[in-house]
């Protein structure tokens, strides 16, 4: 069973703490490693992957149609966002 296929099982109830540990592995690093600027991307990547997650399994969409990257993909939308480079925390020293 690949990843994806674990986290869009039905009533997972892991589900949390699985999207943190996909997060932190597309990483590379933990978020604690990263300073504060890579918890808080790590922190709103695991809330959107999970969001992705429960939305697609609402509308049927199969777990084997999610793509194993889709961690990294969140990840990296988490990264690159204006809204989150804006953050006043991102002024703090990692």
């Amino acid at each position: 069973m690949n990843l994806m296929t674990a986290l869009s099982a039905p009533a997972h109830p892991y589900l949390a703490r699985d999207c943190e540990r996909a997060v932190r592995e597309a990483a590379g690093i933990n978020a604690r490693e990263g300073g504060i600027r890579a918890a808080l991307q790590q922190q709103v990547a695991k809330g959107l992957l999970m969001s992705v997650l429960t939305v697609g399994r609402q509308t049927m969409v199969e777990p084997e149609e999610w793509p194993d990257e889709l961690p990294a993909a969140v990840l990296g939308a988490a990264r690159t966002s204006k809204q989150i480079k804006a953050d006043s925390t991102a002024n703090l020293r990692d």
